[in-house]
């Protein structure tokens, strides 16, 4: 049964991720028949991932050169136009969307590379990381008279993709800056428990339902109240950077209201 149990290793590789994992081919039989057919599968799914991760981000690049020739067009015009002309509205309407197209394009390209296989892990020091974004967001809150209060041990170290915990909490606390009231404050809590390190972001916003944070890691998905500033790609992003990383990602009630 050497043979059976390779192929079954092979499978579970696969499962885990590792689609460049085939079976041992050899020995003769039907054993190496239905070897010979898991790895002609096996190539056929790798393609068809590849392809796929490939075209989101082949497709998300090309797109950036149009928008961005498209916006300085865009801005050219708002100059030759004076303050009460009537197509001020409508060119300032279009700016917008182009910009919104624009976190579109780019939360595509970082979701591709997000999926890219054999992404490797290293040490980080997970509190570090805490301590730089917080202060590289807290101007931005202050705007707001929002207090962004962290808790953190002296280090906290845990294997992640390089780069992911950076964006991981820039993509909550921009969430969580969204929905505070002004005023209010932002925690960003990290500790060790066991084997894992967490890293919590708290903000006392209106909340989500228990069927909305079901699916908000959904691509594209947005509250319905959250105008039209979001792409709908920050929490997909999230989960997959966790997700390469060893990691899980959720969203809770916070018990002083908000996430």
């Amino acid at each position: 049964t050497r043979r059976v149990r390779r192929l079954r290793d092979a499978a579970e590789r696969i499962a885990e991720g590792d689609l460049s994992a085939r079976a041992d081919v050899s020995g003769g039989g039907e054993i190496e028949e239905l070897a010979e057919a898991f790895n002609t599968m096996a190539e056929r799914v790798e393609h068809v991932v590849e392809s796929q991760r490939g075209f989101a981000g082949d497709a998300s690049h090309q797109l950036r050169t149009p928008l961005t020739a498209l916006r300085l067009r865009l801005d050219r015009a708002a100059e030759l136009m004076t303050d009460d002309d009537p197509a001020v509205v409508p060119v300032d309407a279009a700016r917008d969307e182009i910009d919104r197209l624009q976190r579109l394009v780019d939360g595509l390209l970082v979701l591709a590379r997000a999926e890219g296989r054999d992404q490797e892990t290293a040490p980080l020091d997970v509190a570090q990381v805490a301590v730089d974004r917080v202060e590289a967001w807290q101007p931005l809150a202050d705007e707001r008279s929002v207090r962004i209060e962290l808790e953190a041990p002296a280090m906290a170290v845990a294997h992640a993709v390089p780069s992911a915990i950076e964006q991981i909490i820039d993509n909550y606390v921009d969430n969580a800056l969204t929905h505070a009231p002004d005023g209010s404050a932002i925690d960003v809590v990290v500790g060790v428990a066991g084997p894992w390190v967490e890293v919590h972001v708290r903000d006392r916003g209106p909340g989500l339902t228990a069927e909305q944070r079901s699916i908000a890691f959904n691509r594209f998905w947005r509250a319905s109240d959250v105008g039209t500033e979001g792409s709908g790609l920050g929490l997909a992003v999230v989960a997959q950077l966790a997700a390469a990383s060893g990691g899980t990602v959720g969203l809770s009630e916070h018990t002083g209201g908000g996430l």
